[in-house]
């Protein structure tokens, strides 16, 4: 009796080691300013990669969002300042991959990728501009402050393949500033700049 061990076996993708993806994404924002103690919004992306290496891409991304918040219900509920902003990101970012993407024979002969499933750690930066507008009660005209910034970008997602081409995810990350005036205020008793955080649903389309 002859007993067989058929294991599957992947390859490298070979010659198709650089190319180019468009990703779209969006999903909440979450801001830290000193209006408030959260400001919740949403962001859209979209996203330009190229591949270098089986483990990085580069990334291009330009994207949009609007966050507000408000002191009501907060330790500043009696100053009553709410505000909401409009932001743009321009940003460079390197993508790296925990696991190497395959493809080859496996169990039945059919060909496949693997994995299904791809986390990656992302980092970068780029300017921000910002447009923030006050709307409680006898808001004052907004004191004079550059609205722009240059942000660092960090942050983690997965990948999933959907078919050779396509793939859905999730990614998540922080944004620290340069500047305090995000929701277009600074108090003299702040000690630090305001940041963000945003995530998004991810779909990737690969040429």
């Amino acid at each position: 009796m002859v007993f067989m061990l058929v294991s599957p076996v992947f390859s490298q993708i070979g010659k198709r080691q650089a190319f180019f993806e468009l990703q779209f994404g969006a999903g909440p924002t979450f801001m830290f300013t000193d209006i408030g103690n959260v400001g919740y919004g949403g962001n859209i992306e979209v996203t330009g990669k190229y591949r270098l290496h089986p483990y990085l891409a580069l990334k291009a991304s330009l994207g949009g969002g609007l966050a507000l918040g408000s002191d009501a219900g907060t330790e500043n509920d009696s100053r009553g300042m709410e505000y909401y902003t409009i932001m743009v990101e321009m940003t460079g970012q390197i993508e790296f991959y925990l696991l190497k993407e395959g493809r080859g024979s496996g169990r039945g002969g059919h060909m496949g990728y693997k994995p299904r499933i791809r986390p990656y750690l992302f980092a970068g930066g780029g300017p921000l501009l910002f447009y923030p507008t006050h709307t409680h009660e006898n808001a004052e005209e907004l004191p004079a402050f550059n609205r722009y910034t240059v942000i660092l970008i960090g942050g983690a997602g997965l990948l999933y393949r959907v078919d050779n081409n396509i793939f859905w995810g999730f990614q998540a990350g922080g944004r620290l500033t340069t500047t305090d005036f995000l929701d277009g205020f600074s108090p003299a008793s702040s000690v630090s700049n305001d940041t963000y955080y945003t995530a998004q649903i991810v779909m990737v389309y690969r040429f």
